[in-house]
């Protein structure tokens, strides 16, 4: 069967036993691990909808690759067939109409790297190894946000492989209401091919954040960062990590295994005018360190890829928070010292354009929340049970501080309950797009959105 496949592609179809079969298979996740049937490392993008018929007509289940950075460990399938877009990563610029236009396997980093030519960006994330395709779909919070919204809100249009392996081109007036949906809601609705994003002048060089307090001074922290955030222009957008640091050789010796909170961003503007602006979260405390530089944007969009190590077993969870209210920040101080492993814990505020952006504009639901709440666990063999557990006790501790129960799904597990929370009273309109273009699910290895609609779901 597989010389078929072979026959129809441009690019490589690898089995089990093929040089580079166990390269491609393996995800940032190494908690995951699966072995698809076969792997479509596409070329060009019609090799995606020959996978797709292939999968179709021999009952395969898919799985979608771009960058193969969820958490969830959605990019492969056990058994079935791996539409591989990673090496699907040209990024074209027209600096004229400010779009860039992305082929589905290109990282943040491939794209900050054309854009930036020009003085221009999207916003993405902030770990210049994610894939964009997932990031976008699913939502994309970076340092933008405040300023320019999500990823998924500076979609213009994308090309698309549907379910019957057909391609279609997706854009506000082109199937508008498939161009709702896959604005937010993921993967469930074919094959992302490429993009086309709206850009914003950008850089080259701005005004990065990033300082660090004791961790013993978390409520004078967060207590004038709440009031800093009252008035905040849409220029800055803040992330705070709290994080025991490791004895690493790039850590001063003083703080290694040293608590900390970092605050770090981004000044979207004048790094002049900026450095006014930011000052007073420069002075939340008594800083340990104040790295506060002046710096090329794709640098600062580099700068966390050492928090996330690769090759590394990793739960995690979300939750947006309606306030942070010091009982929901001593809630988390506790879960912190219950973590059975070492954890990070961040919260990142969403003031800004993000929010005020209808929640039924496109598919991305949760337009009100205060604070983003992100948690991952690194865990060693044995200790899955326990990390998980934990992930789910940090969680339920903090729903009654939550933003109607929602989370933000591009760092979440894979769960029934939450995803339904997290599309809110959009989620009835996404079942319907999903009945018209894919009735038989088989877009379902993500944070599937059932076309029945029809499970009952009992609400956390």
């Amino acid at each position: 069967m597989t010389n078929i496949l072979k026959q129809q592609v441009q690019g490589s179809v690898l089995i089990p036993g093929d040089e580079g079969y166990e390269t491609q298979r393996k995800i940032w996740n190494a908690a995951v691990d699966k072995s698809p049937q076969m792997i479509v490392l596409c070329k060009e993008e019609a090799d995606a909808m020959s996978a797709v018929r292939y999968a179709k007509e021999h009952d395969l289940e898919i799985s979608i690759k771009g960058g193969g950075h969820h958490v969830a460990g959605t990019a492969v399938t056990e058994g079935g067939i791996m539409i591989d877009l990673s090496e699907l990563t040209n990024v074209v610029v027209d600096k004229d109409a400010r779009i860039a236009r992305v082929q589905g396997g290109a990282t943040l980093a491939h794209v900050d790297k054309e854009t930036q030519k020009y003085g221009l960006a999207t916003p993405t994330g902030t770990v210049s190894e994610t894939g964009v395709a997932g990031l976008a779909l699913n939502g994309g919070l970076g340092y933008l946000r405040a300023k320019y919204g999500l990823t998924c809100d500076n979609i213009q249009a994308v090309n698309l492989v549907t379910a019957d392996g057909d391609h279609i081109r997706v854009s506000e007036t082109e199937h508008s209401d498939l161009f709702w949906a896959i604005r937010g809601g993921g993967g469930n609705f074919g094959v992302v091919t490429s993009f086309e994003f709206q850009l914003h002048e950008i850089g080259p060089e701005v005004l990065a954040l990033d300082v660090m307090y004791d961790f013993k001074d978390v409520k004078q922290v967060f207590q004038n960062l709440n009031t800093y955030l009252e008035t905040a222009p849409d220029e800055i957008s803040v992330n705070a990590t709290m994080i025991d640091l490791p004895p690493a050789p790039f850590i001063p010796e003083f703080l290694h295994h040293r608590r900390v909170i970092i605050v770090a961003g981004m000044y979207a503007g004048s790094p002049e005018e900026g450095q006014t602006v930011i000052q007073p979260l420069r002075e939340l405390a008594q800083p340990l360190a104040d790295m506060t530089a002046v710096m090329p944007y794709v640098e600062l969009q580099k700068k966390l890829d050492a928090m996330v190590p690769q090759n590394a077993c990793i739960t995690g969870t979300s939750l947006y928070l309606d306030e942070l209210t010091e009982e929901a920040l001593d809630q988390i101080v506790v879960q912190m010292n219950e973590a059975p492993a070492p954890a990070m814990v961040q919260l990142w505020e969403t003031h800004g354009h993000m929010n005020r952006i209808p929640s039924n504009e496109n598919a991305y639901y949760v337009r009100g929340g205060k604070y983003l709440l992100l948690v991952d666990v690194i865990y060693e063999d044995g200790q899955e049970v326990e990390a998980k557990g934990w992930i789910n006790e940090i969680r339920h501790s903090l729903l009654a501080y939550s933003y109607k129960q929602t989370s933000y799904l591009n760092l979440t597990e894979n769960d029934e309950t939450i995803i339904r929370d997290s599309y809110g009273s959009n989620y009835d309109q996404l079942v319907a797009i999903k009945q018209k273009y894919d009735p038989n699910n088989i877009f379902h290895v993500n944070h599937n959105i059932d076309p029945k609609g029809d499970r009952e779901l009992v609400t956390e």
